[in-house]
């Protein structure tokens, strides 16, 4: 589904895997609305500091439904009670 394939900044879409990063958890944050609601709950959290608008998957429709969605994914170290880091562990 949406986390087979995920497009990066420039919007390329790519094969994901989590096996090259064992050591750490992956968090995934997802948004299913309307397209409008999507992208305004996306600009929300970019005004918020808490993801840049290009972090978040491509729009995806949902079979059989108007709404959309789309998936911010992030990694932290089990056991750590510090914040997730983005896809680029930064």
């Amino acid at each position: 589904m949406a986390e087979e394939f995920l497009s990066d900044s420039t919007g390329s879409v790519r094969p994901f895997s989590d096996a090259f990063e064992p050591e750490r958890e992956k968090v995934e944050f997802l948004i299913i609305s309307s397209r409008e609601g999507v992208m305004a709950e996306i600009r929300k959290f970019y005004t918020m500091g808490f993801a840049q608008v290009d972090e978040w998957s491509r729009l995806t429709p949902l079979p059989n439904s108007d709404r959309m969605m789309s998936i911010l994914i992030r990694y932290r170290k089990p056991g750590s009670t510090d914040s997730s880091t983005p896809k680029s562990g930064q």
